[in-house]
């Protein structure tokens, strides 16, 4: 790695408005923040595909740099799917994504990352993959012409939850890469090693303790192997940002840690990790 740069997720402090969001990561010494859009959310997805521009600058004012936009079609991981089975949810969705990257580029936002979408009846698993395949080439070809590097997530309850199976896919798709979260994986009980072989494909990183059966463990359970983590993206020449994902959310039981406590933690020891390392912080 040559420079890496520590961020925090906008949706950690529930309740919080993103000025809110923003002015307490900075308060930790963090100096930029990932957003989500979902339909309704305090970053509306909807409002994003009306007004782009408009939305760009309500969030610019929140007071730090943005670093990543995560955004979702539709309501739930089944509505509005990247891969859908139906063209017009497809075609819509690729409009909806020239507007996205509207948005993103008003606000100077360098990545967006999208979830590769869940298997759906009258379709195989392969085809599931196969339809996730060619309709984010698609998404990430828009987005290369605007400068905005197209991500997206492997992720529990998606069409990709594997880490073996997304590294064949990302060999098979060279033009595609991820947003590494090595919690998806652990929380299945893959070990944190199985994730390693993704590091090269990485250009973006969320981090939190995670172990079997819980995608986001407080710290003294958690078994993920930071050491290990800062290895491989060391050899991989990661330069980009490793954002704290702490979230206070039933999902999965994400309602059961103290987020300031963890993100503290996980703060603390990744700035330790990369001194160690040698590796530049901005």
């Amino acid at each position: 790695m040559t420079t890496v740069k520590l961020a925090g997720a906008a949706w950690s402090f529930v309740g919080a408005t993103l000025p809110e969001s923003a002015a307490i990561w900075q308060a930790l010494g963090i100096e930029a923040m990932d957003l989500i859009a979902v339909p309704g959310g305090l970053l509306d997805s909807r409002a994003i595909e009306r007004d782009p521009e408009g939305q760009a600058r309500r969030v610019t004012g929140a007071g730090l740099p943005l670093s990543n936009l995560l955004y979702i079609f539709g309501d739930g991981f089944d509505d509005r799917p990247v891969n859908s089975i139906d063209e017009s949810v497809r075609a819509a969705n690729r409009e909806t994504f020239k507007q996205v990257l509207r948005f993103c580029k008003a606000a100077h936002i360098p990545s967006v990352l999208v979830l590769p979408g869940v298997d759906q009846a009258g379709v195989t698993h392969e085809e599931a993959v196969e339809l996730s395949a060619a309709a984010m080439n698609e998404l990430a070809a828009l987005a290369a012409a605007e400068d905005v590097l197209f991500l997206f997530e492997p992720h529990v309850e998606s069409v990709l939850e594997s880490p073996f199976d997304t590294l064949t896919f990302l060999q098979q798709n060279p033009a595609l890469k991820i947003v590494l979260d090595y919690s998806h994986f652990m929380a299945q009980g893959y070990g944190p090693g199985d994730a390693d072989p993704l590091g090269p494909y990485a250009g973006h990183v969320h981090l939190r303790h995670a172990c079997n059966g819980k995608l986001q463990a407080r710290w003294d359970d958690g078994e993920l192997d930071l050491h290990a983590v800062v290895e491989v993206l060391d050899a991989a020449d990661y330069n980009g940002y490793l954002t704290l994902e702490y979230e206070h959310d039933p999902w999965l039981d994400c309602d059961q840690v103290d987020v300031m406590t963890e993100s503290i933690k996980m703060r603390d020891e990744m700035r330790r990790l990369l001194a160690e390392y040698s590796i530049a912080q901005e």
